[in-house]
Formats: C-alpha cells, structure tokens, sequence
C-alpha cells in the first residue's frame, strides 16, 4: 500500500495518456483538403433557428421612432460564414505555427485569396446560400477573398421578409440610427455556416480623440519655443514633438530605423487637410510626405476635408460636429504615425458612414481582404463599447483580425479614453452610473490593444525636459517616469472622464500567450497590451487648420491644437511597428505573442513597466482616481466613480505590459529565445497536475526513441471531469512530435463509445488543441482549447508530482534504476481504446509507483459517449530493483469539476497486482472490493505502446 507520507499529495490528482485507437491518427495538418460540405439537408424556411446577439445591444435601451419605409434600400449587408470545424482546427493551428520560430510555417504568411482557398466552406454550401438569398430578393454581390462574407443588398420589406427582422428607427441620444428590432433567424440547415448578418445595424464606433483650444506660439531664435516647452507661463508647458517621443522613448538609439519602405494603413472617416500635414512635417523637421487616400470600393465617400472653422455657431472651432471630430482624429492618427515613423508611408482608407453600414468597419475590411494588403500595418483610433456592440459584431472583429494576423499584418487599436468605465461618453461628464468596459475592436487576441500613461514630472520638471527647444522642438531630456493616464479633473477643476481604457472582454477568451507576472487569471482577454503617453498634460503637438491650429506660420507665429487620449498611442506603436519591420526586413503579423515573451525577461529592458511607485502616487486607492489607476470619478468630484484597476509590476489593466523603449525593442526582437527546459527528453516524462485544482491532473510520457533526431513523440493524458459535479469523470489525450524548444502544441483528443476491460469499437476524434510550456523541470503551464465553447480557453499552471529524476534543461540524463524506465504508456490491445501510464519514482522524497488507468463504465452502453468515460489511479512504495508490486491500492475520486477547485472524494475501490516481465510487457491481475465495479476481477496482458526507453533493462 502506498506510504501515508505521500498519499494524501498524489490521490488527489491523476492522469492519462495516449488512447491506443488515437495512436493511429495523423497530426493536424495546414494541408488544403476538400472542404467538408456544412448544409447537409434541405434549405426549409419554415424550420427556422435565431442567431442570437446578432441585434446591436444598443438598441435595446434605444427610443423607437417607428419602422423604417419597406422600399429602403440596404445596401452594405452581409452573411458572415463559419468555417468546416477541421478547415478552422487546420487555421488556428496556422497561426500557431506562425509565431512558432521551431516550425517551418513560422511568419509564412498567406494572401487572403490563399486562406480562402486552405480554409474557407465550401463553393456548394456559398452556392446554396447565395441561391437563398436570391429567392428571397436580394442581390447577391461579392464574395470576399478569404471565403467568410458573402456581400448583398435589398430593401427593407426583403430583410424583414427573408431574416423576420424588421427594421427600424432608433434613437440613441441625439443620433437617428437603424437597426433590426429583433435577432434574425434563418433557415435551420443554413445555420451551420452562418456565424451572423452584418449590416442590419451600423455597429457605434466613434473617435477617441481629444483637442485642446488654439494655442499660440511665436517663432524666431529668441522666441520661446511653442512645440515641448514654452515657458511664458509658469509653470512651463511642455508639449510632445516627435523630437520628445523619439528621445523618451529609445528611437534615437536606431536612428536609421525610420520606417523606410514600409506602408501604414490608417482606418478613417474623413479625409485629412494635406497642409495640416505638410505644416506638421515642417515644423517638426520630417521632411515632406503627404498621406496616399483611398476610398474602399462601393463605400461612401466623405468628399473634401474642412479647412476652416467657425467661431459661433453649430458646429464651431469650440463645438465640432461628427465629421469635424473624424476629421481631427484622422488629422492626429496621420501626424503621430508619421512622426513617429517618419520614412514609412502612410495609407489613409477613407470610407464614411451609411444609414446601416460603418465606414470605420468598411476601411477594416478593405484592408485585411485585399490582396496583397495596401499595408502590413494597421492602426485603428476608434472605439465600440463591447457591451454596446453584442458578441456577434465582437466574434465577427476577432474573425476579421485573425485573417489579418494570418496575412502578417499587425493591428493596433486605441484602448478607449474612459477609465475603466469604457463604455462612457469620454467627452461627456461622468455618468453617475458607471458600468465596467472595454473596446470590442481590442478584444482580439490578434490585435495589440494600445492604453495610455502619464508622465509623473511635476514635483521636479527641471529633471525630465528642458527650458529651450532644440531645432526639432525637442525639449525632453531623457525617459521620464510613468503612471497611468488618469485626468478625473479638467484645469478648472471640474469632473470629467479622461483615463486609458482596460479590463476584461464579455466574449473573448484569454489567449494562450498572455501569460506573466500581473496578469490576473483566465477571466477572458485583458487589456490593454502596451501603453505610451496619452494625458493632456504633456500633449501632443497637432497642426488641425479646421480647429483653429493650422500651424501656418504669419508675423512671426501660428496657432498649434495640443492632442491627448489613447488615439494618439495607438499609431504611435503603429509608427514603431514599421520601424521594427525595416529592421527585420519583413512584416511581423501579430505582435503580441513575442511583446509578452520578451515582457517574462525584464532583463532585456524592452519594456519601462508602470508601477505604483513610478506613478510617485504614495497612497494608491481604487475609490479615488489617480495616477496609480484606471478609475473614474463621480458627477461631481473625484468621489462616486467607478473603480478600476491597479498598476501592477508586471502587467495590469491599466497600462498592460508598459511602454516600450523603441532601441531595446528593436535590437532583442530576433534575439534567439532561450530554451528553459528541453522537450526532447524522457526526463519530462510523469504526472503534472494544477495545484488550484482537486483530483484532476494530467500523466506524459516524452519518447524521443519513437522519433527522429532532435525530435521526440509526446503522449499525454488528462484526466478530468465534466463542466458540472454530477456529470462524472471524463478523460482526453493528446498525442505528437515535438522538437527542441520550451512549448509544444498538440491537439486534444476524445475516445468514447468503450466498455470495461472490452474489445468494444471506440471512437477517436480531435477536440481542440492544447500548448505546453516548461520553464523548468518541475513548472510549466498549459494553455486549453475546445472547439465545444461550453468549455472556454484558458491557461494553467502545471506541476511536477514526483521528484525529477533525469531532467535537465538541456536533455535527459541517465539514471541506474532501471524501473524508473517501466514508466510509460501501457495497454492490453485486446481492448479498445483504454490502457495505463505509469510514473514511477524510485529515489528522492518520494519513492512512489503512480499509475493512470483510462477505461469505461462496465455497464455502461456505446451511445454513452463521454458520460461512458471512467479512470482510476493505482499506488503503491516503489524501490529501484522493483519489477513486481503487491497489492496496489486501486483508488476512485469523485467529485469534482473540470478545471475548478471542488470538494472531491477519493476512496480505495481494490488492489492489483503488476509483474513486469520485460520493459515490454507485464500482467496486471485486479479484484475490485467497492465502487461501481464491485465483485469484479481479471487480468490484463500489457503490452508498452511506445519504443522501448534507452537503457531499461529488466
């Protein structure tokens, strides 16, 4: 029986491997086999299924105003497509492989045409919808290159006939707005390729940025200089020129690195007046380059920018209409891009608003589906609430970004200029309810969700910039310390909303590469990932003629605008983003998984992380807005607002990762990584388990003799349990070659349809994926993902049961117990589709023999399916000489929940007997005293599925 000093530790997790039927399956391949047809049965109208959240949440708490005229045309509508559940498993495992510097797929990015063509439905099942839509009335337009929107148009009465949603007038505050007044529903056979309908709503994005009033400067040698200094006033006023950015955060140590040659596509709603830009360059010494427009084909066209404003009136310099506030974020987005990127070209996709269709989501589409992308660079100021916008319009965005991440381009998005309170009006006053939000343009994973800081220099200016400008304007000396954007008061002391956006999406899992110190847990993506400067105070220098500050030099001066908000952050990183692919000579798609490997290794000072102690906040209270924090303040004060997060060593929700400096960056961004632990080595091999959890865990084996050099084959078993207590145990596998490196990814497999120590046929399939990675020999985490979304992505932390006894971090080493290598993978093949992993620990603390048993119910029936699942674990003291062991306990534990902490019972059900005879083979003789299987008895011939360890010798 197993010793009572390590019982207790072991009994409460266990753990599988490989499922003989599994051993047979080929690996999960990018390989572009015919697409499985997803309408399988007649298209009947009468058999109808609602696509739920497909109606924006705005409109539920909107005023109707009345249906809309049935002849209204709808001209910007479409089916947004699901892809074949193996095309989409081969797609993600794409993207894995992608960021993968061990496989050959690494930063092979494809064409939108190419992805269409691998991953993409069927042309029958395109053909069926298409035939559909046409019945019932509408045109059917364009089908997009990647295969996932089928374009149509028709009129209000064939929308409201067709989808039994009609459509109509909705008030939103002082906006008119249409939208459907119920979720859509198509024909039942349709909706296995449907993900949603766009268009029968216009999604609510607006502008993040914020202008201050004219400001006036002078010019001339002995004039104070307006651009980052200006010292007429006290104390003196410092504004960012591209000259500061560059100096606070690292450009100047790549002065080469400008952007050359590379293009950066910004998202707009108007166009922008070129002297404003021409005017910006000069001023801030960049040379002459004016921004390339396009107007996406079939969008609105805004037609010409304004190039003047009024001083009374509506709109006016002070009050500026919508097309005003586009007009100006454009204006910032082009002059921060390019000031930051001074060699790159910048793309400005243009494409105003219709009665249903977003502009904003026009120029996005444009973009990602065109072949080959105008840039590889993409910056987005613009914000929809996501609790605003619905799941369906946010699984939608994540869809479309993870085509362009694909297509190695990197996507940057402002992460909202509210606090934590993202949903709000940011130039509005503070709400007295405040609700928790987050941008749904930066719930990606494939997007780097850009938040904001503030520069701590007011106790002592005169250390951070100086009182003269150089011939730049550049005034900041060196880095100044940071702390998170948060201005809860405007200069006259009143309440308002202006903070760097943060949180946790409603929809969007948590991706396997955001992990580190600081991030939270598994909630959902966090946001933001990287923060820079974002605070009126310090602001940007903007040249913007229809606001008033034109820049054009007249009698010796000219009036400037000074920018702030998360809008001027995010095509800033757009402008480092095209320096970084001038210096790798290539794009580099998304981000954000190597930001968050080089963030694990602050020794590489890529990253200036904001701290509570950077932020020179001394007291730092959630209930009271502060640099410390993303918090709002009340109506009326700084009390009554909503609480937001902290600053954090490490990562947090106000400010993500922190800022980055551009040289550091630059220079460790190919650095090879260093490989914490090997993969390819025996010594990983054994039974892991997350500590958070009860009675669940998983058993590996590492077999680098069932492949080639420098490689090794990877079986793993999970044992677990269902989504809920009653629902009983549940077991997968996973199975593949790995390569040297710290991280593998395999996918999951599920076998069902077996029964008790029976040759039953069983089933195989995949059912997600799952990422390994090992930071040495004894931690690790593992990063989960289900194609059934009932069990949402997460990562979790995994450690080592039994002392280690041949890892290294460089490989295997040998070990002279011989039965440490009768570990391993082990089956009767009379059977179907159940076997043992064994770990056996002969010498440490613990001197353990520890067996996962994956089996079925006795009783149970093939069309049990997963609920037919059953495990045991076995123990038992282990010596190094040791190949027969006597009456080792058989233990049964129930309880618990999948990947949750629970109250979970682990009782002795029998014992078993185990004779290894070779490193081969062995007999395990059982007699069952309790559980389920009471009274039964019997004996299995295990034969090891795996190549026989080097050196096991018996």
């Amino acid at each position: 029986m197993p010793t009572s000093n390590c019982l207790p530790l072991l009994i409460r997790v266990s753990g599988t491997l490989a499922v003989l039927m599994a051993l047979a399956l080929p690996p999960l391949s990018h390989a572009a086999s015919a697409p499985t047809r997803m309408i399988v049965r007649p298209v009947d109208d009468g058999d109808r299924v609602i696509l739920a959240e497909t109606r924006a949440r705005w409109a539920a708490d909107a005023s109707d105003s009345g249906a809309v005229p049935a002849a209204l045309p709808m001209t910007r509508m479409a089916l947004s497509l699901l892809r074949p559940e193996a095309r989409q498993r081969a797609f993600e495992q794409l993207l894995r492989d992608q960021q993968d510097p061990q496989s050959p797929h690494f930063q092979h990015w494809l064409t939108a045409t190419e992805i269409g063509e691998r991953f993409g439905p069927a042309q029958e099942d395109i053909d069926t919808l298409s035939s559909w839509l046409t019945t019932h009335g509408f045109t059917v337009g364009d089908v997009n290159a990647s295969r996932t929107r089928i374009r149509f148009s028709g009129t209000a009465a064939t929308v409201a006939d067709a989808f039994q949603a009609p459509l109509h007038y909705l008030q939103k505050g002082a906006e008119k707005r249409i939208s459907s007044i119920e979720d859509p529903s198509i024909p039942a056979a349709l909706s296995t390729v449907v993900r949603t309908i766009t268009g029968l709503g216009r999604p609510s994005f607006r502008p993040l940025q914020r202008i201050s009033a004219p400001k006036a400067a002078l010019t001339g040698p002995s004039s104070p200089r307006p651009a980052l200094t200006d010292c007429r006033s006290t104390p003196c006023e410092n504004f960012l020129f591209p000259a500061d950015f560059a100096t606070i955060y690292g450009a100047n140590a790549v002065p080469t690195m400008t952007g050359t040659g590379q293009s950066i596509a910004i998202v707009a709603r108007t166009r922008v007046y070129e002297p404003d830009i021409a005017n910006f360059r000069t001023l801030s010494g960049l040379g002459a380059s004016v921004p390339t427009v396009i107007i996406p084909p079939g969008s609105a066209d805004p037609g010409a920018p304004a190039s003047t404003c009024s001083a009374t009136g509506t709109p006016s310099c002070s009050n500026p209409d919508d097309a005003l506030s586009d007009q100006s974020e454009a204006t910032l987005d082009v002059e921060r891009a390019g000031g930051t990127a001074p060699g790159a070209a910048i793309k400005l996709i243009v494409a105003d608003d219709s009665p249903t269709a977003s502009g904003i989501q026009d120029a996005i589409e444009y973009v990602i589906d065109t072949t080959p992308p105008p840039a590889n660079i993409l910056s987005i100021s613009y914000l929809g609430c996501e609790s605003d916008n619905g799941a369906a319009v946010v699984h939608y965005l994540d869809d479309l970004f993870a085509q362009a991440a694909a297509e190695g381009i990197s996507v940057f998005v402002a992460s909202g200029d509210a606090g934590a309170a993202g949903c709000a009006d940011h130039l509005a006053a503070p709400p007295a309810v405040q609700t928790a939000g987050t941008n749904a343009l930066c719930s990606s994973g494939h997007v780097t969700c850009v938040g904001g800081t503030q520069f701590a220099d007011t106790a002592q200016p005169a250390l951070w910039w100086s009182q003269t400008s150089d011939a730049n304007y550049g005034s900041a000396i060196g880095y100044i310390p940071e702390g998170a954007w948060n201005e809860p008061l405007d200069a006259s002391g009143v309440a308002q909303l202006g903070g760097t956006g943060g949180g946790v999406s409603l929809y969007i899992a948590k991706p396997a590469w955001q992990v580190g110190p600081g991030v939270p847990g598994n909630a959902g993506r966090y946001t933001p990932d990287v923060s820079f400067s974002a605070a009126a105070h310090d602001g940007y220098f903007v040249c913007f003629a229809a606001g008033n500050g034109s820049c054009a030099v007249s009698g010796g001066g000219f009036n400037f605008l000074v920018s702030a908000g998360t809008s001027a952050s995010a095509p800033s990183m757009a402008g480092i983003a095209a320096r970084l692919n001038q210096k790798v000579g290539s794009p580099q798609g998304n981000l954000n998984p190597r930001l968050y490997a080089l963030a694990a290794n602050p020794a590489n000072r890529v990253f200036h992380d904001a701290t509570p102690a950077s932020s020179g906040v001394t007291e730092c209270s959630l209930a009271i807005p502060s640099l410390c924090n993303n918090s709002t303040a009340g109506p009326t004060g700084l009390a009554g607002g909503l609480q937001g997060f902290s600053l954090d060593t490490g990562f947090d929700l106000a400010t993500g990762l922190g800022s980055i400096h551009i040289g550091n960056l630059l220079a460790q961004w190919s650095v090879p990584q260093s490989v914490a632990v090997n993969l390819v080595q025996r010594g990983l091999s054994g039974t892991w388990a997350n500590p958070e959890t009860d009675g669940q865990g998983f058993v590996m084996e590492v077999s680098p003799e069932a492949a080639g050099a420098g490689s090794a084959l990877v079986f793993s078993g999970w044992y677990t349990y269902d989504l809920t207590a009653p629902g009983g145990q549940r077991w997968y596998t996973t199975q593949g070659y790995v390569g040297s490196g710290a991280s593998a990814s395999l996918p999951i497999y599920e076998t069902v349809g077996g029964l008790f120590n029976s040759a039953q046929a069983t089933s195989t399939v995949p059912v997600g994926a799952m990422t390994m990675r090992f930071s040495d020999c004894a931690h690790g985490t593992l990063d989960y993902h289900f194609d059934n979304l009932s069990r949402p992505d997460a990562t979790i932390p995994i450690v080592r049961l039994l002392p280690n006894v041949t890892c290294s971090p460089s490989g295997g080493v040998s070990h002279t117990a011989d039965n440490y290598l009768l570990g391993g993978t082990w089956a009767d093949t009379r059977n179907s589709g159940q076997g043992l992993v064994f770990d056996i620990g002969p010498s440490g603390a613990q001197n353990l023999l520890f067996a996962g048993w994956y089996t079925y119910l006795h009783d149970g029936s093939p069309t049990d399916r997963a609920a037919g699942q059953h495990w045991y674990t076995l123990q038992a003291a282990a010596s190094p000489s040791a190949s027969t062991w006597n009456d080792v306990g058989i233990y049964q534990t129930t309880g618990g929940v999948f990947d949750r902490p629970a109250a979970t019972t682990t009782l002795p059900v029998g014992t078993t007997r185990i004779d290894f005879h070779s490193c081969s083979s062995a007999t395990m003789s059982y007699t069952f005293t309790a559980g389920e299987n009471t009274g039964l008895s019997g004996t299995l011939e295990l034969s090891r599925i795996t190549p026989v360890p080097t050196g096991c010798r018996l």
